[in-house]
């Protein structure tokens, strides 16, 4: 049988293989075309400290509001989905809602952390509910019992809370540090590393610049990945009967918190009610449809390959998970343009730079489903079957609800798709995140008018995928 695995491990990890050397060419090209230098002037070493500084404000006032906001999803759920609006919808759509409601002081330095904080701070949260609700009920019940003092109870709970606090602390660092879309919408008067890469590339600066910050967000990103899947992920929801009980002063906080961030929803679509620029619009919101379809579908197949690799018993799917999940996407976005240059502006290069960035999401979603499944049913079908057949099996046996749901998360990221489509696509090719930034950071008011309108239409789609996606039932495996 080990004979076998071993013999297994070679042509299963071949997929695998052959998707991370897709994936890692256009930052290979990158690295060739502008060489290896590594001189940091003063405005570069500024532009990164800020990266950070901004990343790690982001990341603690993300937590903040996540605290905030877990006493109305504990003692209210039900206010959950309008919570977490600002988180599925785009981030262009949650950006430009903020704009809207706070005027200048968005594109101050403080700007971009407010933005991540509300796009994050839901989804915190969430995190945190779920690792409350793990907490066992007989935990809970002696705190009622023996607890005299709130802030013994707070440690308590605090300390509980501990790995769910440090796997959101993390993941929104990482997130923040590597954001683009935001700063690139509030004007890019303060720019991230990220940023400032599009910015020198796309520009008159010299090689030298370039390939010095190329380098240093490869560097940093790669760094960043080490720890991020070496931290625990909180623990799910266990079957605890209770769940502890806020006061009526902290649920009325929350809920103050809650008000906020349903204005930022209702600011999200409030364009709809003011069309505008609508035959201007069917172009790209046909381009973005069609490369949704053909990514996603592409991303499934490309998670499936990953999934038969990892069934195999071979590392290579890990490894490109890792890899594809972790690098930066603006500087894939910069090797693929120089990659898929005399097709540069269609949409097939744009459907395959974004069907590669997409298999990490899906395969996030269909390798937990596949793990749910009994291990000895699991161990059977591999032995019996082969992991090929073993999997295409289960994947029309029993995974089907989760391989649509995973469908409509990866078209619905397809849709909202901003780093890639802007700059990767020109002219008729434009899809409808890309277009939406470009009438957005434009100086004239008519086009910035028919950007707000872009925005809630991008938002209106991609929230509807979600919530189609959130409707499907997985099955619970029981077999």
């Amino acid at each position: 049988m080990a004979e076998r695995n071993r013999l297994w491990v070679k042509p299963y990890g071949i997929p695998a293989l052959f998707f991370l050397t897709v994936f890692s060419t256009p930052y290979v090209l990158l690295l060739t075309q502008l060489g290896v230098s590594l001189q940091l002037d003063s405005y570069t070493l500024w532009v990164f400290l800020f990266t950070v500084v901004q990343a790690a404000a982001s990341a603690i006032l993300s937590i903040a509001l996540g605290l905030a906001l877990l006493p109305a999803y504990l003692r209210a759920p039900w206010v959950r989905p309008l919570v977490l609006i600002p988180f599925f919808a785009p981030a262009l759509s949650t950006v430009d809602a903020l704009v809207r409601i706070h005027g200048d002081f968005m594109y101050g330095p403080w700007g971009i952390v407010v933005a991540h904080a509300v796009y994050y701070s839901p989804y915190v949260a969430l995190l945190l509910e779920s690792n409350l609700r793990s907490i066992p009920s007989d935990l809970l019940d002696a705190l009622i019992l023996y607890t005299r003092r709130r802030i013994t109870a707070i440690r308590v709970f605090l300390a509980e809370l501990k790995p769910s606090l440090l796997y959101s602390l993390y993941t929104t660092f990482v997130f923040s540090f590597l954001s683009f879309t935001t700063p690139l919408l509030l004007g890019g008067r303060y720019p991230t590393v990220e940023l400032l890469v599009y910015i020198y590339a796309t520009s008159f600066a010299t090689t030298n610049l370039v390939s010095t910050l190329v380098l240093v967000m490869l560097i940093s990103s790669i760094a960043l990945a080490i720890p991020l899947f070496k931290i625990p992920p909180p623990p799910a929801a266990g079957p605890s009967l209770s769940a502890p009980r806020p006061s009526l002063l902290m649920l009325f906080l929350s809920f103050i918190v809650v008000s906020y961030f349903a204005a930022v929803a209702t600011y999200i679509f409030l364009p709809l009610s003011n069309p505008r620029g609508l035959e201007a619009m069917a172009q790209p919101l046909a381009n973005s449809v069609s490369v949704a379809f053909v990514s996603s579908a592409a991303a499934i197949a490309f998670s499936l390959a990953l999934l038969v690799g990892d069934v195999a018993m071979s590392k290579t799917s890990a490894v490109a998970y890792v890899i594809s999940l972790s690098l930066s996407r603006s500087l894939f976005a910069l090797g693929f343009f120089h990659l898929a240059q005399p097709l540069y502006g269609t949409l097939f290069i744009l459907a395959i730079a974004h069907a590669l960035v997409l298999t990490p999401l899906v395969y996030s979603v269909i390798k937990p489903a596949w793990e749910k499944i009994r291990a000895d049913a699991r161990e059977s079908c591999v032995l019996y079957l082969g992991p090929l057949r073993c999997v295409l099996r289960v994947v029309t046996e029993s995974l089907g609800p989760t391989l649509v749901q995973a469908w409509l998360i990866a078209f619905a990221a397809s849709i909202s798709e901003t780093t890639l489509a802007f700059i990767l696509t020109a002219g008729g090719a434009s899809t409808l995140a890309a277009e939406t930034a470009r009438l957005l950071t434009s100086r004239a008011p008519d086009f910035i008018e028919t950007g707000h309108f872009y925005s809630a239409v991008l938002a209106a789609l991609v929230m509807a995928a979600v919530a189609i996606s959130r409707v499907i039932k997985p099955r619970p495996y029981s077999f």
